[in-house]
């Protein structure tokens, strides 16, 4: 029997099964970041406030000058990661594909992984307080987000962590809607997505997506399926936010479309080929690797509970 070869059959079988095995694990950041392409070692990212009201102009009056200043931003830096995987001389003699198949397959799968777990890391430790990105040097869920021109701090977190139910639902709603740039100002935001782990699936099928108002017998509509006060509210489930990935079974949190949260690709996940055979040990080397920033430009128009219903300041 011929040794395969590495270059016409073991090279594009290993990209085939790789890109197949990342596929069927798809990461789920694209829903919750805006996906980016990093342009240098480190992009910046600066914010800078809106201006103050207008003010009243008597006849033959001056007009008051007023300019943006510069807030709040970020800066990110891609960080590399892979995993390398052995081709033996035995694998390609015996013409053993399945088993390099496999191996290419988990290799995607195991990126796939990776790059979600990354993803919803940044909700698991939203609230740590060692865990940061934005300038404000707060968390990306936190009490006491300062104000760039001075003002009273904000808050996009639950200091109580009330749990999900249809009147808090509407506590992180309005939470959302009345939050203020960093020159006092009111913004247009409204939360359009529903962000939680698996636990929480069913309560929130039952509040968002039932007919009729969830938790009575009375005929009350759903405020939730009116669009003209509420858009439409998605719901993202998604696992890794769950405690057996390192999340919580309570936790949820509300996103709309103005978030900041960045993901930036240096590098998609891809595989490569060790250009050599080891002599020694006559095998061949894959390696999957990517490379990729992320973080957040700003905390607004996102807000968390922890749901444990336990007292919080961070």
């Amino acid at each position: 029997m011929d040794t395969i070869s590495i270059p016409n059959v073991v090279d594009p079988g290993v990209r085939k099964h790789f890109v197949d095995g990342y596929t069927q694990l798809k990461p789920q950041i694209d829903k919750v970041f805006k996906i980016d392409k990093q342009e240098s070692e480190t992009d910046e990212y600066k914010n800078y406030t809106g201006l103050s009201s207008y003010t009243q102009v008597n006849q033959g009056g001056e007009y008051d000058e007023d300019n943006p200043i510069q807030s709040y931003g970020v800066n990110l830096t891609p960080v590399k990661f892979g995993k390398m995987v052995p081709v033996t001389y035995e694998m390609r003699k015996w013409a053993k594909t399945k088993e390099i198949w496999d191996a290419s397959s988990m290799l995607g799968k195991a990126a796939a992984r990776h790059v979600d777990q990354r993803g919803a890391d940044v909700f698991n430790n939203g609230r740590s307080a060692s865990y940061t990105s934005y300038s404000d040097a707060k968390p990306l869920f936190s009490t006491i987000h300062p104000r760039s021109d001075g003002g009273a701090t904000q808050s996009n977190l639950s200091t109580t962590g009330i749990e999900f139910t249809e009147p808090n639902l509407e506590v992180g709603l309005l939470a959302v809607e009345y939050q203020l740039d960093d020159r006092g100002n009111l913004i247009d935001l409204m939360a359009s997505k529903l962000i939680i782990p698996s636990a929480l699936r069913r309560e929130a099928c039952v509040i968002l997506k039932s007919d009729k108002k969830s938790g009575t017998g009375d005929n009350d509509v759903n405020p939730y399926g009116i669009q003209e006060f509420y858009g439409v509210m998605k719901i993202l489930v998604w696992k890794r936010l769950s405690a057996a990935a390192g999340g919580s079974d309570t936790a949820w949190t509300l996103q709309g479309s103005n978030h900041g949260l960045k993901w930036q690709w240096a590098e998609k996940p891809q595989v490569f080929r060790d250009e050599s055979v080891g002599f020694k040990t006559d095998t061949v080397y894959y390696k999957g690797r990517y490379y990729a920033s992320n973080g957040w430009r700003d905390w607004r128009d996102m807000w968390n509970s922890a749901g444990d219903k336990a007292d919080i300041s961070t």
